[in-house]
């Protein structure tokens, strides 16, 4: 695959999950509110688990090639997920002083990531009966 191809491919995948990031941030203000950034939360938390879903199938299972490898794990869960975002809003949180709504914000973060992400696997290797495919 050459350097274009790759380009390509992860940039429409990340056009994808930047979008999809940027709704989830409107609608997640609307409806729950400014007291934690939920937006990143939610958009970390979907894509983790995208991300645990998406590894069992393009590279253990379907075995696509390069082009879907890039385009739906770098550009679409890469651009979903965003430890920029979590990273400056909880030094903004840190520096207006509120320490343990920062703390809240950085362990919802990395805890509902990962647990997302290890559910994201087990479903695609268990729950659709392909642990032993």
């Amino acid at each position: 695959m050459n350097t274009i191809s790759s380009i390509a491919s992860i940039g429409i995948g990340a056009t994808v999950g930047a979008s999809c990031r940027y709704y989830i941030g409107i609608l997640s203000m609307h409806y729950l509110g400014k007291a934690l950034p939920y937006g990143t939360l939610i958009s970390n938390v979907i894509g983790s688990f995208i991300a645990g879903i998406l590894v069992v199938f393009v590279l253990e299972k379907l075995l696509l090639s390069e082009t879907y490898r890039l385009m739906l794990l770098v550009g679409l869960t890469g651009s979903l997920t965003t430890m920029s975002a979590l990273s400056i809003e909880s030094v903004e949180m840190l520096s207006g002083g509120s320490y343990s709504q920062a703390l809240l914000n950085i362990l919802l973060n990395i805890a509902l990531s990962l647990l997302a992400a290890s559910l994201g696997v087990m479903l695609a290797k268990y729950g659709f009966n392909l642990a032993q495919s």
